[in-house]
């Protein structure tokens, strides 16, 4: 059987409006190291827009913690849809 890929429509998520943020966002990946040897950069990806909102909403809550002043403090995320695309060429 051929398989010619796939395309989704899935959940990222902005800083601002400044472009979608990777998975280097997710302390999950980070910590365990759950990347695999020469896996590519990828954007952090969500299947519903809740769990995308939910994330934005756990990030604003993290850095109003931070000190006044701090420029993360102002930080601003979003959900938005994305489309992931991949073809065998």
């Amino acid at each position: 059987m051929k398989q010619t890929g796939w395309d989704r429509r899935l959940w990222g998520v902005v800083l601002f409006d400044s472009g979608l943020l990777g998975t280097g966002w997710n302390r999950d990946i980070r910590e365990s190291g759950e990347r695999y040897d020469g896996a590519p950069t990828r954007a952090l990806l969500f299947t519903s827009r809740a769990t995308a909102r939910d994330w934005c909403v756990r990030k604003h809550a993290e850095y109003a913690t931070r000190p006044d002043g701090d420029p993360c403090r102002a930080w601003r995320f979003r959900a938005v849809r994305v489309r992931e695309r991949i073809t065998v060429t």
